[in-house]
């Protein structure tokens, strides 16, 4: 297990306090602080910190409101005040985390054991492979994130699995099933989705040579068994 750097979570927690920071999206926050050298461990402890921290002022929240106590005029100016002086900083900040995400590093071509350590944990990005092209979901962390409803797609080929709607493990990299008319539309309308929300191409799946049963099957590199299929009637 790789080691923690504690100066390291200090500073990605101090980076995740600013309010600037907090209207970002996670995987935004993510992205960025992977940029900068973070492991997924480290940006995990830094937001399990700020969480905790949350969690403490609200307590005391709640427990001022009790005894009535309120903030002080002079200490919410001191507060405004420094939120002007530092609202150009915080603001620069977001502009650059939306740069940094805006362009996705290809990944060329993988195989089915290059493509799994793009889960979110053995690596911070997170690829999802459909009809061969490989997909870059990492910017939807809170889709596709370590414990996410859609994490189970991530460092697969998603294929058959979204074709038939399911996020069964047993249902990813099928390639040795025929799709009918109706799974073929499912699929096309993921497809189209994975368009419309910008998921960039950065790579594409390689398999190694299939099992003659997988010549009819959805398999994303089947072209030269369709080829042999025909040479052979």
């Amino acid at each position: 297990m790789a080691s923690v750097r504690d100066d390291v979570v200090d500073k990605a927690a101090s980076f995740l306090r600013n309010p600037m920071v907090q209207k970002q999206s996670e995987a935004r926050q993510l992205a960025f602080l992977y940029k900068k050298g973070v492991t997924p461990l480290e940006a995990q402890m830094a937001f399990q910190r700020l969480e905790t921290e949350q969690l403490a002022r609200k307590e005391i929240t709640t427990k001022s409101k009790k005894t009535g106590s309120s903030q002080s005029v002079p200490e919410k100016k001191d507060q405004e005040s420094q939120r002007s002086i530092f609202a150009s900083i915080r603001s620069a900040i977001g502009s650059l985390m939306a740069d940094e995400e805006e362009q996705a590093e290809m990944v060329g071509e993988l195989n089915l054991a290059e493509l799994s350590q793009f889960n979110g944990v053995l690596h911070e990005r997170l690829l999802v492979s459909v009809e061969g092209k490989i997909y870059d979901v990492t910017r939807r962390w809170d889709l596709y994130g370590p414990s996410k409803k859609y994490n189970v797609f991530t460092g697969n080929d998603a294929t058959y699995a979204l074709a038939t709607m399911s996020t069964e493990k047993e249902s990813m990299n099928r390639f040795d099933v025929a799709l009918n008319k109706e799974q073929k539309e499912i699929l096309g309308e993921w497809i189209a989705k994975y368009k419309e929300n910008k998921y960039p191409v950065v790579g594409k799946l390689i398999r190694e040579k299939s099992s003659k049963s997988d010549s009819t099957s959805c398999d994303v590199n089947n072209q030269e068994s369709d080829k042999e299929a025909k040479d052979k009637t």
